[in-house]
C-alpha cells in the first residue's frame, strides 16, 4: 500500500455473487517522482495505488494496481477507476460469452487484431439498435437469418 500523502485513502466495499471485495485507493503526489519523469509526463499530478482484497468462501486474494493520474481528487480518482473496470468487465463478458472471443483460434497477429476490432464494431452496432427488444445474442441470431433485420442493423 502506498504511504499516505495527498489525502486519506478511499475505502469502499461490495458484496455480491458470493464474494466480498474491499478496495483501498491511496494517492501520492507526483512531486515525489524523479524530475526527468515529471518532464516526460508533464500533466501527471498523482500516483494511485488500488489494493483489492477479495474473499470468496475461505479463499482470500489481495492484489494491487498502480495508475498515473492528472487529478488530485481522491474521490474522483476512485470513481473513475471503478467506472473504467465496470465498463471493461461488461465489454469483456459480452465479447467472451456472446462472441466467444477467448476461444478464438486465430493466431496470426494482424488477423486477430482485425477480428477483435470487427467484434467490437458489431457489438456497438447491435447495442445501438433500439427498434426491437432483445439480447445482443438474439439480435445477432436474427441478423444471421433475416436479410431485412441485418440491413436495419447495418444501415439504421
Amino acid at each position: 500500500m502506498l504511504v499516505k500523502r495527498g489525502g486519506d485513502p478511499q475505502v469502499t466495499s461490495d458484496k455480491g455473487h458470493g464474494r466480498e471485495e474491499i478496495r483501498t485507493v491511496s494517492r501520492l503526489d507526483a512531486t515525489l517522482l524523479d524530475k526527468d519523469i515529471r518532464q516526460d509526463w508533464s500533466d501527471i499530478q498523482s500516483i494511485i495505488g488500488v489494493e483489492r482484497t477479495r474473499t470468496k468462501g475461505l479463499k482470500t486474494s489481495i492484489d494491487t494496481h498502480y495508475y498515473l493520474s492528472s487529478s488530485r481528487d481522491n474521490t474522483l480518482i476512485s470513481i473513475a477507476i471503478r467506472q473504467h473496470w465496470l465498463i471493461e468487465n461488461q465489454q469483456h463478458w459480452i465479447l467472451d460469452v456472446v462472441f466467444k472471443e477467448d476461444s478464438c483460434q486465430i493466431h496470426k497477429a494482424r488477423s486477430a487484431q482485425h477480428m477483435a476490432l470487427f467484434r467490437r464494431v458489431v457489438r456497438n452496432m447491435v447495442k445501438q439498435h433500439t427498434k426491437s427488444k432483445g439480447s445482443i445474442r438474439s439480435k445477432l441470431v436474427a441478423a444471421s437469418f433475416d436479410d431485412d433485420f441485418r440491413a436495419e442493423l447495418l444501415f439504421g
